[in-house]
């Protein structure tokens, strides 16, 4: 390989960010929310606490991973009561599982977007999932949205009388936008 071919690949790397490193986010990379459906409205909460690692280059998606871990006892609906009933044994049960995690290493293209097939565990409960999302990449920073959609029930999220979907709706989207900065050691 030539000099210039060597500066040209060195080149490359460095102006594509998700080849060259790691990236990490937490609560102040951006919001990470969800939105479900209660007596036939939607309504959105938040995630106040998580961390988000990836570790993803286009060029070799095989070699990809993303680890989010997030904690559940800082969800915010703006609605206290309703904070409260997610927070408990009928829902989330923080007290038994403080946290919920999503753990991929599976990435394909899926049309303009990406998608990560993993593993998400909510609730003691561990099942497939899917995150789709696009990366915008600027010096420094990489930009990561997307969304995902679960259903609740199959990971015990309502129990007793909340396990009817006749209150609150089975399916809950997680939507995400973060801007990722180069992990640390």
């Amino acid at each position: 390989m030539n000099v210039r071919a060597l500066l040209a690949a060195f080149a490359l790397l460095a102006a594509d960010p998700a080849a060259a490193k790691p990236w990490q986010g937490d609560a102040g990379a951006g919001p990470l929310q969800f939105v479900a459906v209660q007596a036939d409205a939607k309504f959105t909460g938040s995630f106040k606490t998580y961390d988000v690692r990836f570790d993803f280059d286009p060029a070799k998606p095989a070699a990809g991973r993303l680890d989010v871990t997030v904690t559940l006892a800082t969800t915010d609906t703006a609605d206290e009561e309703r904070d409260a009933i997610l927070k408990s044994a009928e829902f989330f049960w923080t007290e038994r599982h403080p946290q919920a995690k999503f753990h991929a290493t599976k990435f394909r293209r899926s049309g303009k977007r990406w998608r990560a097939d993993g593993e998400l565990t909510l609730r003691g409960v561990t099942q497939p999932a899917a995150v789709l999302f696009t990366l915008v990449e600027k010096p420094q920073i990489l930009g990561m949205k997307g969304d995902a959609t679960i259903r609740r029930l199959p990971f015990g999220v309502g129990q007793g009388e909340w396990q009817s979907t006749e209150w609150i709706g089975d399916e809950v989207v997680v939507r995400f936008d973060l801007k990722l900065k180069p992990a640390t050691p």
